[in-house]
C-alpha cells in the first residue's frame, strides 16, 4: 500500500481517500490510530501515513505521527488540522507536511508524491553527502 489514511469521520475519510485513489495511489483506511497501527507489519506498510489530528478518543494523530516515525523511520506522514495552534511548537521533520483545512485535494496529493518521491531520511542517515 501506498498511502493509510486515518480519519475518524468517516465522510472526510471517504473525500480524502477517493482523491489519493484518483491520483493513482493504493490507498487503505482506517478510523482510528489503534487500528492504522495494527495494519504497520514488517512486510506491508504504508509509505505515507495521512492523518487528522483529532481522531476522537485514543491516541491522537500527532500521536500516531510519532510512533510511525519511531517504528520506522522513513515512513512520511501529513498532518491535516482544522486549528492551527494544533501543531504549534511542533518541530521541523523532513519526513512530515502539515496542511490546514480547508485544502484542495491537490496540495494533498502533491504533499503524499513529495514523500513518496525520495527518501525523507536520506540526509538525515548520510550526512557527509550532503
Amino acid at each position: 500500500m501506498d498511502v493509510l489514511v486515518v480519519e475518524d469521520e468517516p465522510l472526510v475519510r471517504e473525500v480524502v481517500a477517493d482523491g489519493l485513489q484518483d491520483d493513482g495511489l493504493c490507498v487503505v483506511e482506517a478510523p482510528t490510530a489503534e487500528e492504522a497501527l495494527a495494519l504497520f507489519t514488517n512486510d506491508g506498510r504504508p509509505q505515507v501515513v495521512v492523518t487528522d489530528v483529532n481522531l476522537g478518543s485514543g491516541m491522537d494523530g500527532l500521536t500516531l505521527a510519532e510512533e510511525a516515525h519511531r517504528r520506522w523511520l522513513d515512513v512520511g506522514v501529513v498532518i491535516m488540522t482544522g486549528n492551527p495552534v494544533n501543531v504549534l511548537g511542533r518541530p521541523s521533520d523532513p519526513c512530515e507536511r502539515i496542511l490546514l483545512k480547508p485544502f484542495m485535494p491537490t496540495v494533498l496529493s502533491q504533499c503524499v508524491r513529495e514523500l513518496l518521491g525520495g527518501s525523507c531520511r536520506d540526509a538525515e542517515r548520510h550526512p557527509a553527502q550532503q
